[in-house]
């Protein structure tokens, strides 16, 4: 059974997201499901979720969806 999810996030970042996305073949649905087939086939996120020491929670919320040269 497929079933529709909706997410909120940052309209930058999901450009960001998207044209790399696209730059790879896939679309916005694809590039979520492997991120989830990704997940259970190995039983965690695949990627590091650990804040540098440096940043507070609140630092790098405020960062999500900025461009690099925005930073």
């Amino acid at each position: 059974m497929i079933i529709p999810i909706q997410v909120i996030i940052d309209s930058g970042l999901q450009e960001q997201a998207q044209k790399i996305f696209e730059s790879m073949g896939l679309d916005m649905s694809q590039a979520i499901n492997l991120f989830f087939y990704n997940c259970v086939l190995n039983g965690k996120i695949p990627f590091s979720t650990e804040m540098p020491q440096n940043l507070n929670n609140q630092y790098f919320a405020s960062q999500i969806g900025k461009k690099p040269e925005d930073k």
